[in-house]
């Protein structure tokens, strides 16, 4: 018998693959997935140390350290400014991502794993700046929220950090405990124009 299990996303028992809502002539609107597994971890750096914390990251990582409302990424590595003087680290796969910030980078910030409750959704698709402005204030304009721009927010009620990934393409990261129900409502937002969950 293994000594561990692997993960179980907290879609597994909500996410079906197919095409849902609206039929549209050029497809459907968005595209919906979950990058599982993923390992996120909030990075917050120690006093004084935000030069340095950039320095390290940069030489051992290959990434910038964003401001706040931001985003960078390298190496598959994305680390979203979420706060001032805090972060949060993202990377597909199972690669132990807190243990290895925690060598680099240790002493200069406190690094907690939150791989296990955050669960990262990925829209894709021409209406998913449509589908998004239906459940948040927040200006998602293509002319203002650009490609590397994040925001904190809320969609039905429920948290959520919007990282913008490209053009038509967003990363939204929210808590595990609710991602079932943000699920649900995602895929009820999108009905109008069409989804298609891979």
């Amino acid at each position: 018998m293994p000594d561990t299990a692997l993960p179980v996303s907290p879609l597994a028992h909500v996410m079906r693959q197919g095409r849902f809502g609206r039929t549209m002539p050029e497809g459907p609107g968005v595209t919906l997935s979950t990058v599982h597994p993923c390992e996120i971890a909030s990075v917050i750096t120690a006093k004084g140390k935000t030069s340095a914390l950039a320095a390290a990251l940069k030489k051992d990582f290959g990434v910038a350290l964003p401001g706040m409302g931001q985003s960078a990424s390298a190496r598959g590595l994305m680390m979203v400014g979420v706060q001032p003087d805090s972060w949060l680290a993202v990377q597909p796969g199972g690669s132990n991502l807190a243990a290895r910030l925690e060598d680099k980078a240790g002493k200069l910030a406190m690094i907690t794993s939150q791989s296990h409750g955050r669960t990262l959704i990925r829209m894709t698709g021409p209406r998913a700046r449509d589908v998004l402005a239906k459940g948040t204030a927040v200006d998602l304009h293509a002319a203002t929220f650009k490609p590397g721009m994040a925001a904190a927010t809320q969609i039905g009620h429920v948290g959520v950090t919007i990282v913008c990934t490209g053009a038509d393409s967003f990363d939204l990261i929210t808590l595990s405990t609710f991602a079932a129900g943000f699920w649900d409502g995602i895929c009820e937002l999108s009905l109008e124009w069409g989804y298609e969950v891979r």
